[in-house]
């Protein structure tokens, strides 16, 4: 048996240097003798035996002198051994040195301190260095170690410190005998227990804090800081209040300082592989096996160098070896170095780094590394399924499933998966990670089916195991791949006819579907249909009925009390409304409908189309009361002013108003939808005579008849709309027998309006502008003209060929040619210079045309005259068929020349016994188709350079109650004047004071005279700055100027309020005795107005100085015609 005996310090550490003197000199000895016999042994061959006995000599001589190194050796280190035979020696020490720990010492050595082993007899020297400097002892039954009393005592004193890791000496003594460092385990520092006397109450004094009213304080100064303030931290000064809660706090320098990351190029990067030997990470005392290294930097693993040594020569192979294991250690033992850092004793001579000795020699006086105290080593698995079957005999499986063997089920299930998986796609060898199949695992336990993503994230070779899943066609490598695929494609084929059946079976579902629907939905339709034209002609019936009661009664209803239910509504059609921005604020326009209270029989109940506010209830409550105080002052009867007007009218907002703010419906819509609105009016007309104004009709209006069961003061909402139109009324008025523009109606195509317009331009070559407009136009909208002859190419031609052809220029045969050339040159022209009056709905000619086309309209003349007055005249057909006509006046323009902004009435343009034939002529056509209510007749008038005479044309016709109506009753209403339809002159009594003699008394006497009177008005008036004043402010603002109404001289400005939430709308009547007058002072109150609410920075959109520029022109025009009548007075 062998043992390893430790040696005293002193010995180990080498004190005495006789002692290493002798030991050389004997090792030289052994050297020479050794050198020696190798020569012999090299010699040819020539005498045999006087060669083997010389070398029997040598080595007999060489024994002799081991034997005698051993004694000196063992007698140095003050121990007497018994020489053992060379034999014995020879084999004890070969078993020393094939033992494992003493090859892995001397391979690990020599592979860390990578030196230098080229070198036979320094590698032999330190081989036997290390041999004599181990002592050996034989127990055996020939031989018998003796040993000093003391020795053994003390031996067995440092054996029982070393076995006790806790001794003090231990460290130590492993240290000298061993060469081994242990690692220094620092001590925790125990916590001291707290002290059992408590110190109660306050250790410290409160600290100020900042008062509130400093705190919210913005521009207050700074707390000044004290150095006992900056050693409590910022959180004591932010909980004090001297640093805000919300400012913004910094660290300089900040505790995290940004630095880019630096990244390793992947080309360069080395593959590492982990030996997964059982011992890894088992650490011996031992000298380790250089074979058992758990890192490599390759695959190439250095050469077993401890085989060549252990024979006790180094043949020219091994030399080689290690010179191979040196050079390809030595690019990375910088690596290995500071990847294993020894402790502060290895700085020693036994563990100093690649001397200049190297060698082999300093492998073994280098200590072994430590393991660091707190190493954790975890098992990485390699498991193996080959073919679709798991290797389960393999020793990482083995100790695998013993590791997790509590929960081995879920993993079994995994691994049946995966084999499945690799057998289908006949994968040859796939290697697992049982890390991740147990992760994997731990997911199947609550029922999850893994993925194939999941599956693969298992594989250490994924990317070649993959690459062969996704191959095409793969799954049917395998065994049973032929049943495999045909079983697919029988899947597949049954797959496609079934999805097409079922496609070709769910279409026709769909279309089952579609048209059951369909159907279903022409029946409710067809009946929801029929029911309407039942509802329709029901309402329809009863609106005649309603109707010819009126008729006949209406003698006596209007004289007698009743109530007029106005409801101002626009019933255009439903493309013109989706277009109207402003469409409440035209409806209530109207609102001078409250003055029909002239009636003392009429109490009004007035439907608003937009909320009203105090405000403007108070203003109309005024206006109202209004009446009382000029009939006084003109001492009229006091049948009215025994009457409070304020409280015949009311005035009702339906609920609906703003429920459907997208269809822009008309008021007659919204009513009908506002059910407590309509109950209210039922309420209110309950037991009384009444029936309904509207405005442009429409046809719920019928409902509300119904509903109230009340008549319409008007005519059927169909007819109304039929002759409203363009065409429909060109059809009155040539059945009238009136003039009209030339030109030509009901055009519904594109070759009929190109065809119409040349012959036209034809026959009527002295015009030059057309005009173009839809039959359902509305205030001018749809109006579009173009200056036909200025464009037309060959309109030079064409006065030359009428010229030739003079009086027979009107037979159609001379004009052919003429009217040939038009047409074809007519539709470039219009594409290129025809204007549209509203550009915002119509950007070009082909958007015109294309609505002209499919609304249907009319071609006519624009007169030709560079002054053109346009008249409006204003009556009402009574049911009884006689007509009235309310006012007439002349048009005054802003915006457009072809709108009506206002007007100055009475109209003096034409002669009124003129008008007033028309008008008759007009009227007796609709009583014919049953037209009756409110009527607004257009005329244009102009002098004829033909004739050097006037000329007037009828153009235009609208049936419902007009703004203009409003407005006069506003003006008859405040003035208690009355107009003359036969002269067209408006007259109003006043108080006129009488001129007295000396001789009478001082007390002044009146007469009531009537005057007549002027006025201009106009519901248009728009300015945006107008919104930044309250009503209040906007009279007194007109009161500093003198804008105001004389109730004396019933003369002077009234007001039409409109709207309560922008008001940017407002209404306006001026009342003066001549129609200069008038027009001045319309202009200077819209002059005052416009400065005062209108600055540099605050221009605002308005309409006002538009109306003013219009208004001085027709001034200058009225000043001319004043001074041309006494000339031509004078020149008769």
């Amino acid at each position: 048996m062998m043992a390893l005996v430790p040696t005293s310090n002193r010995n180990s550490n080498g004190d005495n240097p006789n002692a290493e003197k002798v030991c050389d000199i004997l090792q030289e000895i052994r050297d020479e003798f050794h050198t020696l016999k190798t020569y012999v042994s090299r010699q040819p061959q020539g005498n045999n035996t006087d060669l083997n006995n010389l070398s029997e000599m040598l080595s007999r001589v060489e024994h002799t002198v081991k034997e005698r190194t051993d004694d000196v050796l063992n007698m140095l280190n003050g121990n007497t051994v018994t020489t053992l035979n060379f034999n014995q020696l020879r084999g004890g020490r070969q078993n020393i040195q094939d033992g494992p720990m003493f090859d892995q010492f001397n391979q690990y050595q020599q592979y860390r301190d990578g030196a230098n082993g080229g070198s036979r007899e320094k590698l032999y020297t330190s081989r036997q260095r290390h041999n004599e400097g181990m002592p050996i002892v034989s127990i055996g039954a020939q031989q018998q170690r003796l040993v000093a009393p003391g020795a053994v005592a003390r031996l067995e004193y440092e054996a029982k410190i070393m076995r006790n890791p806790f001794n003090k000496r231990n460290r130590q003594l492993l240290h000298d005998n061993y060469g081994i460092q242990l690692p220094i385990i620092e001590k925790q520092q125990q916590r001291t227990p707290p002290s059992k006397n408590l110190m109660l109450g306050k250790t410290t004094e409160p600290l100020g804090i900042l008062p509130l009213k400093s705190r919210r304080n913005p521009i207050d100064y700074p707390v000044p800081l004290t150095s006992e303030d900056a050693k409590r931290g910022i959180i004591s000064l932010v909980e004090r209040g001297i640093i805000p809660q919300g400012a913004h706090i910094t660290l300089e320098p900040p505790p995290i300082q940004p630095k880019k990351s630096s990244l390793n190029d992947p080309t360069l990067r080395t593959r590492t592989y982990i030996r997964e030997e059982p011992n890894i990470s088992v650490y011996h005392l031992e000298p380790p096996n250089i074979k058992q290294l758990a890192i490599t930097d390759k695959a190439l693993s250095p050469p077993p160098l401890m085989d060549h040594i252990s024979s006790g020569t180094l043949t020219e192979t091994s030399e080689k070896d290690l010179n191979l294991l040196l050079a390809h250690n030595k690019s990375h033992e910088s690596d290995i170095i500071e990847s294993r850092k020894s402790s502060a004793n290895q700085t020693q001579k036994g563990s100093l780094i690649a001397t200049n000795t190297g060698g082999i020699g300093s492998l073994v006086g280098r200590p072994l590394p430590t393991p660091a105290s707190n190493f954790e080593y975890k098992k990485t698995f390699r498991l193996i399924i080959q073919n679709g079957s798991t290797k389960d005999q393999t020793e990482d499986f083995l100790q695998f499933r013993q590791f997790y063997c509590l929960m081995w089920g879920s993993i079994v299930t995994v691994f049946r998966i995966l084999e499945k998986l690799m057998h289908d796609y006949a994968i040859p060898v796939a290697f697992i990670n049982g890390e991740k199949v147990t992760e994997l695992a731990q997911t199947i336990e609550f029922e999850h089916k893994p993925t194939l993503e999941e599956l693969l994230s298992t594989v250490i070779n994924r990317d070649e195991v993959e690459e062969l899943i996704k191959k095409p066609g793969r799954r049917f490598f395998g065994s049973g791949g032929k049943e495999r695929a045909a079983i697919a494609i029988q899947s597949y084929w049954r797959c496609f006819r079934d999805r097409r059946a079922y496609i070709r079976l769910r279409k026709r579902k769909w279309a089952a579907s579609v048209i059951a629907l369909t159907w279903l939905t022409h029946v409710k339709l067809s009946k929801v249909r029929r029911q309407l034209i039942v509802i329709r002609n029901r309402q329809l019936d009863l609106f005649k009925t309603k109707q010819n009661e009126l008729r006949r009664n209406w003698s006596s209803i209007s004289t007698n009390r009743r109530v007029i239910v106005h409801i101002p509504s626009l019933g255009l059609s439903q493309r013109i409304r989706r277009k109207l921005n402003n469409l409440p604020v035209r409806e209530n326009y109207q609102i001078g409908r409250l003055c029909d209270l002239y009636d003392p029989n009429v109490d009004i109940i007035y439907v608003s189309p937009m909320t009203i506010n105090d405000e403007i209830l108070q203003y109309y409550n005024k206006l109202m009361n209004l009446r009382s105080s000029v009939e006084q002052n003109t001492e009229q009867g006091s049948s009215s002013t025994l009457s409070n007007a304020s409280e015949r009218f009311m005035i009702v907002v339906p609920e609906a108003l703003h429920s459907f703010p997208m269809h822009n419906m008309c008021l007659a819509t919204l009513l009908k939808y506002s059910p407590r609105a309509l109950k209210r009016i039922k309420n209110l007309i309950k037991g009384r005579t009444a029936y309904i104004v509207t405005g442009v009709s429409h046809i719920d209006d019928l409902y509300i008849s119904e509903y109230l069961d009340i008549p319409i003061f008007g005519c059927e909402p169909e007819a109304s709309y039929l002759y409203s139109t363009k065409s429909g009324s060109k059809r009155i008025f040539e059945a009238s027998k009136v003039p009209v523009p030339f030109g030509e109606y009901d055009i519904y195509n594109q070759q009929h309006l190109f065809e119409s317009l040349a012959q036209l331009i034809v026959e009527h070559l002295d015009v030059q502008r057309w005009l173009f407009k839809i039959d359902d136009d509305f205030d001018g909208l749809g109006i579009a003209y173009c200056d036909v002859v200025t464009y037309l190419p060959c309109y030079k031609n064409v006065l030359k060929e009428a010229a030739r052809f003079g009086d027979k220029w009107s037979n159609r045969w001379a004009q052919e040619h003429s009217y040939a050339k038009i047409l074809s040159e007519l539709p470039d022209v219009l594409e290129q210079h025809t204007i549209c009056v509203n550009k915002a709905q119509f950007n070009n000619w082909q958007d015109y045309l294309k609505v002209f086309l499919a609304q249907g309209g009319i071609v006519e003349a624009y007169p030709p005259s560079d002054s053109v007055t346009s008249i409006t005249v204003c009556l009402s057909i009574e049911p009884d068929g006689h007509h009235t006509i309310i006012c007439s006046g002349d048009h005054l323009h802003a915006e457009s020349q072809f709108s009506c902004w206002g007007l100055s009435f009475p109209q003096s343009s034409v002669e009124s016994h003129e008008l007033n034939l028309y008008c008759s002529q007009i009227v007796e056509q609709c009583k014919q188709r049953n037209i009756y209510g409110y009527l607004d007749i257009d005329f244009v008038t102009f002098i004829d350079a033909k004739t050097d005479k006037q000329q007037v044309w009828t153009i235009d016709l609208s049936i419902g109650y007009s703004e203009h109506v409003s407005l006069y009753r506003v003006m008859r209403f405040v003035t208690t004047g009355h107009f003359d339809p036969q002269t067209h002159l408006f007259t109003a009594k006043v108080k006129q004071a009488k001129r007295l003699r000396n001789w009478q008394g001082s007390v002044p006497e009146y007469n009531i005279v009537e005057k007549n009177r002027y006025a201009v008005w106009s519901s248009r008036l728009h300015h945006s700055n107008l919104s930044v004043l309250h009503y209040s402010v906007f009279f007194q603002m007109c009161r500093a100027h003198g804008v105001g109404f004389d109730i004396r001289e019933k003369q002077g400005s009234v007001f039409t309020l409109l709207e309560c939430d922008r008001h940017e709308n407002i209404g306006m009547i001026t009342i003066g005795d001549t129609l200069q007058n008038t027009l001045s002072n319309f202009a200077y109150n819209l002059n005052a107005i416009n400065q005062e609410i209108t600055t540099a920075s605050m221009k605002g959109r308005s309409n006002f100085i538009l109306a003013i520029n219009d208004i001085e022109n027709i001034l200058g025009i009225t000043q001319e015609n004043a001074s041309n009548v006494p000339t031509a007075t004078a020149t008769s």
